[in-house]
């Protein structure tokens, strides 16, 4: 059954943030080779985390069940940068955009562009339910999906408000296996998805 789900975090200080201009200006110098994979993450070098094979099964899942379930108004993404704000540069392991795609010819899509921003959370889960839970709930993201592998569960953030330390999603929901839960880009419902169909088989999930 879904239930109400709600964490804290301390902030971290003493560190010089970099902005958005800043970063792009290392990756073009060459200061951060295209072979380190990093992402902004309030101002802070972030190291993405090895993918193993069930994170990325259910990110392909995930982009399947979406894609059927979206109109072509609606691009899906896959571990593409993104803008939020001055300090944030983030690849999530999918974002639901605005169409058509050349409108990102040029330019990273920004928060105005953001219907939908999912997480799939092995070893990452104090990353996506802390900084990023925040940041994206600072900058505005409607609508936040962690995919839990662990507990085998789905949480639905939604109605972002506040900002800076104090940014929350004031509405959270966990989904479990036994579950289905929606998709709404906006006030429009698309539809409900299985927990079960999105995530690997019980056992099959395990890190090695």
């Amino acid at each position: 059954m879904a239930t109400d789900t709600q964490t804290t975090t301390k902030p971290r200080t003493g560190l010089y943030r970099l902005d958005v201009d800043q970063y792009l200006r290392m990756i073009e110098g060459g200061i951060l080779p295209h072979s380190v994979r990093v992402e902004l993450l309030n101002g802070v070098l972030v190291r993405f985390m090895t993918k193993h094979p069930p994170h990325s099964f259910t990110v392909g899942r995930l982009e399947t069940v979406l894609r059927s379930l979206l109109s072509e108004n609606w691009l899906v993404r896959e571990e593409k940068p993104v803008v939020l704000g001055r300090h944030w540069r983030p690849e999530p392991d999918i974002s639901v955009v605005r169409g058509p795609d050349d409108r990102y010819c040029a330019q990273d899509p920004t928060v105005a562009d953001i219907a939908l921003f999912i997480e799939v959370s092995d070893s990452t889960y104090a990353r996506d339910r802390g900084v990023k839970w925040r940041g994206y709930a600072a900058e505005g993201v409607p609508l936040y999906l962690i995919v839990n592998l662990a507990m085998r569960s789905v949480e639905v953030h939604t109605q972002p408000s506040g900002r800076v330390r104090g940014a929350r999603y004031v509405e959270s929901r966990i989904y479990g296996p036994e579950d289905t839960f929606p998709i709404v880009l906006g006030d429009q419902p698309l539809g409900m998805i299985a927990v079960t169909d999105i995530l690997p088989r019980p056992g099959q999930s395990n890190l090695k």
